[in-house]
């Protein structure tokens, strides 16, 4: 069974399913596994229903844990401690799980924030207080190929959303001319593909005292098959993909991450000006993630986004997608918006944008 909500998508998974999952998500941040829901509005109730979950299945005195709390809080009043701060709410769960684990079995397992082998996840929504397992630990972003991070990167899961929209089915170029460290074009590349975005990569689940064992070997099976299926589709891929940036250390970065990928026959990757690219052949789809403002000033990010708009009207008959993370950035391009969904970019509010290019005449 399938459900979605504002807090994420509900899944019913077999472990077996649970590790297909894992390695093949692309958008996904995170998968968590719940244990329990329960009202706590202050200490003495969040302490309580975090003891009804019996700890004992999913820890162990050896191993190490760590809890990360965020949602909705509840303020303290004159004679109750209420739940007014997320480190307050972690360390009275931690209370709870030590507490009942010593009693279980004697001792209690230690606590490890930067590396544990359990992460519990609480969050808090309109009163009532949700426990997870983080499944995935560290976030299904990480896929582990980009080694040389640029100054403002997407992630690889917003970039895998992105792509889905642009929808390249691997007919005619694909290009990103402000490539950055190559996110965009690494994941639409892999989608097209088919290449799983955790086929190399190891999860949480497999530290799991309990359950490690078996999900390790599940996942073992699912991630040596997604191997050998990355294998072929690189052996056979005959694809026209350029990456390029007018930064050498961006395109440093893109081909550093590119090779991490497994993409260097793939993807030609090349220093160039976005401004001085050569109209590409019809039929080309363009996606880029231009600079917001960051490491421009606001008048020069404006009309560089002009004289983008101006060039890209001399690509006939091309698709192109580009991220809008600027209020001036739709007048300033001056091109018209076919589509356009919008995302967040850690607190920021970006638009992916298809913007229209002229046809050629008959």
């Amino acid at each position: 069974m399938v459900e979605s909500h504002r807090e994420g998508v509900d899944l019913e998974l077999t472990p077996a399913e649970l590790a297909v999952a894992l390695v093949h998500l692309r958008v996904a941040t995170r998968l968590l596994v719940r244990l329990i829901e329960f009202p706590a509005i202050d200490a003495d109730s969040l302490y309580e229903g975090a003891w009804g979950v019996d700890w004992s299945r999913w820890l162990h005195p050896d191993a190490t844990f760590a809890i990360h709390a965020s949602g909705d809080l509840t303020p303290s009043t004159p004679g109750r401690r209420g739940l007014d701060h997320h480190l307050f709410v972690s360390l009275r769960i931690k209370d709870a799980i030590a507490d009942q684990l010593t009693r279980k079995m004697g001792r209690r397992p230690d606590v490890h924030r930067q590396d544990p082998d359990v992460r519990i996840v609480a969050r808090g929504l309109k009163g009532h207080w949700h426990l997870f397992l983080d499944a995935s630990d560290p976030p299904l972003h990480e896929r582990g190929f980009r080694e040389q991070p640029g100054p403002a990167p997407l992630k690889e899961t917003l970039a895998a959303a992105l792509v889905a929209h642009a929808d390249w089915q691997g007919q005619g170029r694909l290009h990103d001319p402000l490539c950055g460290s190559g996110t965009l074009i690494i994941e639409a590349v892999h989608r097209h593909l088919a290449i799983a975005p955790g086929a190399t990569r190891t999860f949480g689940v497999e530290r799991w005292p309990h359950q490690g064992d078996q999900m390790r070997a599940l996942l073992d099976d699912v991630r040596d098959a997604a191997v050998e299926h990355a294998r072929k589709q690189l052996q056979n891929a005959d694809l026209d993909v350029c990456a390029s940036d007018i930064s050498p250390q961006a395109v440093q970065a893109t081909q550093v991450n590119v090779r991490a990928a497994g993409l260097s026959r793939v993807v030609r990757v090349t220093q160039q000006d976005v401004l001085t690219l050569t109209p590409p052949p019809p039929g080309t789809l363009i996606l880029g993630n231009p600079p917001y403002g960051e490491r421009l000033g606001g008048s020069e990010v404006v009309a560089l986004y002009e004289q983008m708009g101006s060039h890209f009207k001399t690509f006939l008959d091309s698709t192109l997608w580009l991220v809008d993370g600027h209020p001036a950035f739709a007048e300033a391009i001056g091109l018209p918006t076919l589509q356009a969904h919008e995302f967040y970019n850690g607190p920021l509010k970006i638009v992916w944008r298809q913007l229209g290019v002229p046809r050629k005449l008959a």
